[in-house]
């Protein structure tokens, strides 16, 4: 799982690069989200980092953190979606 997050985190920091390579940045608000949420999904990958017999609350940053990070993600994919589109 947090093997997962890591990959997902990284391909959104890079976005904006292909982006760019693509030449499809028209308006960089739906790549700052998009960037936004790659950092979210890193953060949420260091909270499923934990130590098995101690108990703790960890699970629950992973869980806050992922759903924040698909917020984010889904607002940017469509301020992308609409840019290039227009």
């Amino acid at each position: 799982m947090a093997v997962d997050l890591v990959w997902l985190g990284l391909v959104l920091l890079f976005a904006p690069v292909l982006g760019a390579y693509a030449k499809l940045v028209k308006d960089k608000r739906g790549f700052i989200w998009l960037t936004g949420a790659g950092a979210l999904y890193l953060l949420a990958a260091a909270f499923t980092v934990e130590i098995e017999w101690i108990p703790s609350g960890l699970q629950y940053g992973n869980m806050i953190f992922s759903v924040i990070a698909l917020i984010a993600t889904f607002i940017g994919a469509l301020m992308v979606a609409v840019s290039v589109f227009k």
